[in-house]
């Protein structure tokens, strides 16, 4: 393609931009500045779930929007900071950020996480989901779902199980598990998923719900062995692993927990720029050499409609709110 037609492209996109964008808080000043990039705000530092998420989209992102759109790390506070800015930015269409679940669980842990999860933004779709794999150490005499529950009502209090933090999704994840079938198995939290891993292989703990990525190697090792997933389908990449929805234990026959990650904008962005920006979010994760990539990342793609988004939100902070809360866990 030459640069003149690169050019016209370019051109052509931010026309119909500007049409689609109608009625926006600063929308003379966008109107004549085409330049001005579409920013996604990722909450956290480089290299984590929601930088291998964005960042491949993004060229997809921009043909479609008529103009750039790039990432800014802005890590912090579990993900409050970047959130908060986010929240309080002008409801313009140039600030967005990549949430996932924890900015559901946050508020229930911190005493003010500078933003409201449920009426400070607008959701605009799904990115991605990924389930959590149970797994225990080679050594630990599980082999099913079954096995481990009989195996902590055996051993009251003489199970550990560890996650990547208090209050992460593997950390709540694990709590509403342990919750539903009366276990008593004790918390070990660890600094991040590799520091969890390594505590698994070493026996320190004797379970773990935790990402694909952090443990599939192992898993083809043979020193981990996976359990269960917790979405309510089975894993494609772990297709002869159960749901822990299937296991057959009743407590857990609604069992369906997995991180996401999705883009919000501020309360009050126009709609219209909503509706074209989850459009082309659901082109971008269509192509399949990003859904084949993020797939062997232990990530599924997955968009949504706007108000199938708002509605998952809904739901996760009224779960949260209850693990939290029945399990007593702070942070602060």
């Amino acid at each position: 393609m030459t640069t003149n037609r690169i050019g016209r492209r370019a051109l052509l996109g931010a026309g119909a931009a500007l049409l689609g964008w109608p009625g926006l808080g600063v929308g003379p000043a966008l109107a004549q500045d085409g330049s001005q990039p579409i920013r996604i705000v990722i909450p956290y530092a480089p290299g984590g779930g929601s930088d291998i998420l964005a960042r491949p989209i993004l060229p997809s992102l921009s043909e479609a929007m008529g103009r750039a759109v790039i990432v800014e790390n802005r890590g912090g506070a579990a993900g409050n900071i970047g959130a908060a800015q986010v929240a309080r930015a002008a409801p313009d269409g140039l600030t967005l950020v990549m949430a996932n679940n924890s900015h559901t669980i946050n508020p229930f842990l911190y005493r003010n996480v500078g933003y409201d999860m449920a009426r400070g933004f607008e959701p605009i779709s799904l990115v991605g989901t990924s389930p959590l794999i149970v797994v225990v150490p080679a050594n630990v005499p599980a082999r099913s779902i079954e096995d481990l529950v009989a195996l902590a009502r055996a051993r009251p209090g003489g199970l550990n199980f560890g996650s990547p933090g208090a209050g992460t999704p593997g950390h709540l994840a694990a709590a509403l598990f342990n919750g539903l079938m009366g276990l008593n198995a004790v918390h070990v939290p660890y600094q991040g998923s590799g520091p969890t891993t390594i505590a698994l292989l070493q026996g320190e703990v004797q379970f773990s719900f935790s990402t694909p990525a952090a443990v599939e190697a192992h898993i083809r090792s043979g020193a981990l062995r996976p359990l269960a997933v917790t979405s309510k389908a089975r894993f494609a990449a772990f297709p002869e692993t159960p749901a822990l929805a299937e296991t057959g234990l009743a407590p857990l026959a609604d069992f369906d927990v997995a991180v996401w990650w999705g883009l919000l904008a501020p309360a009050g962005t126009d709609p219209v720029f909503l509706d074209r920006m989850a459009a082309a979010v659901a082109a971008a994760i269509a192509v399949p050499r990003i859904r084949d990539t993020w797939l062997t990342q232990g990530m599924v793609p997955r968009a949504t409609s706007r108000a199938e988004f708002r509605a998952l939100i809904a739901t996760e902070l009224t779960r949260w709110e209850r693990v939290v809360a029945d399990n007593r866990i702070t942070v602060d």
